[in-house]
């Protein structure tokens, strides 16, 4: 029996002559061009899931929390002296960070936790209110787990010694609802041994006075501190580092 070759596909499918009765067999009769568009596609679709393993996917923008109805939204809209403020906002996003915020004009949509005002025979320098558009990075890493904590404590203390510098007024703001930054109690150290005159917890909304300042405490909220009392600075500082962070001023 002679067999003989058919040319027409991609590989080469041998029969018989009709003569010897035989059966054809054929192992391959895909047509060569059908073979060439299946290997491109499957190329194709292998290089657009690599881009989406290296580039990954976009993801929806995180939206800002919503100021709650109260004192922290009350704060965006007081009035900002003519030589501008100070702002402490938290911002959620890298892990949590604080930012001081200069500005001349009330902010709006940002979580404000805090602001200082320049005393009446100081001025914040004109170029802290252009670079960076006003932002400046104090902390970050504000938000996970024990060093978070005090690395949040660390910056409110920072930005009260900001606001000594310019012998300004500070005030703390209750945290936005839905916000997720922990609410803090800041204490204040004055050199003026009467109690409640010594060791003053700062009253939200309240603004308060770094004359005569000697150091800051800034622990999680509600904690048991020396309010209204004299104290030692050394066993003060030593307290306030246990429970959140302080430092002298």
């Amino acid at each position: 029996m002679r067999w003989i070759p058919q040319d027409n596909s991609a590989t080469t499918t041998w029969r018989p002559k009709p003569s010897s009765g035989s059966f054809v067999v054929k192992e391959n009769t895909v047509p060569a061009n059908e073979n060439v568009n299946t290997l491109n596609n499957m190329m194709k679709s292998q290089v657009f899931d690599d881009k989406k393993a290296v580039f990954g996917e976009k993801k929806p923008v995180a939206v800002l929390p919503k100021m709650q109805k109260g004192l922290s939204y009350r704060s965006l809209s007081e009035p900002v002296p003519e030589g501008g403020a100070c702002n402490l906002v938290y911002e959620p996003d890298s892990s949590g960070r604080l930012v001081e915020h200069y500005s001349t004009q009330p902010l709006e949509g940002v979580a404000a936790v805090g602001r200082w005002t320049a005393g009446t025979s100081k001025k914040i320098a004109p170029f802290k209110f252009k670079r960076n558009a006003g932002r400046n990075v104090l902390i970050g890493n504000c938000s996970a787990g024990v060093q978070g904590r005090k690395n949040y404590c660390s910056g409110w203390c920072q930005f009260v010694k900001s606001a000594k510098i310019q012998q300004g007024d500070v005030t703390v703001y209750d945290v936005p609802s839905g916000l997720k930054a922990m609410p803090v109690d800041v204490y204040l150290y004055y050199n003026d041994s009467r109690p409640g005159y010594q060791s003053v917890k700062l009253i939200p909304g309240k603004p308060q006075t770094t004359d005569n300042l000697l150091a800051v405490a800034c622990i999680p909220k509600n904690t048991q501190f020396y309010e209204n009392m004299t104290v030692d600075l050394l066993k003060w500082l030593q307290d306030g580092n246990n429970h959140g962070y302080s430092t002298k001023l």
